[in-house]
């Protein structure tokens, strides 16, 4: 939680894209620059304690610790929209994750893939547990959430391997299906 007097404050745009490793390096280039043009009166004195800006309480929001569960795309209970903020938000740490099955063999092990991109479709379907390569060249993997929205995985990262486009996931696994599952908790 950030509290006092507020010296000076900026307000700027961010892409419904954007990640918090672009983000933050931008943030702390604008609280810089702020910082830097505010200290002349500050130290003039024509900025003090008394005369900032002081925070409105009613804005003050209790912000606990991040578990690295949290990272968990959960997409039978997510909207692709809230998938995707996870995701951007979560992109320097914890990162985001999710459980596929690949092929149609139900007791072999799940396999935990990094999704580091995604975006959101505009369309709508019926949820599934499918999750099919889009039919452009450089579309994703799409998967439909449990309110029928649709979250296209763009880049992903299997354990122990490098991070790749979906199209590359797709075709190192030689037809197989893929199907999201819910992994159960210990």
């Amino acid at each position: 939680m950030d509290a006092g007097p507020i010296v000076d404050q900026k307000t700027c745009n961010i892409d419904v894209n954007e990640k918090a490793s672009t983000v933050l390096p931008y943030l702390f280039d604008v609280g810089t620059k702020s910082l830097l043009d505010a200290i002349p009166d500050v130290l003039s004195g024509k900025i003090s304690m008394n005369s900032a800006m002081v925070q409105n309480e009613d804005g003050v929001v209790n912000a606990p610790m991040i578990d690295s569960a949290e990272g968990e795309i959960r997409v039978w209970e997510e909207s692709a929209t809230a998938a995707h903020n996870k995701c951007r938000g979560f992109s320097i740490w914890p990162g985001t994750f999710m459980y596929f099955q690949i092929g149609d063999i139900k007791e072999a092990e799940p396999m935990k893939v990094k999704v580091v991109s995604t975006r959101v479709l505009p369309e709508t379907k019926d949820p599934t547990d499918s999750i099919e390569l889009g039919p452009g060249k450089k579309d994703g993997l799409r998967i439909v959430c449990g309110d029928g929205s649709i979250l296209e995985i763009l880049e992903i990262q299997p354990v122990t391997r490098k991070v790749m486009d979906a199209k590359s996931f797709v075709n190192g696994l030689r037809g197989e299906k893929i199907k999201w599952v819910k992994f159960p908790r210990n």
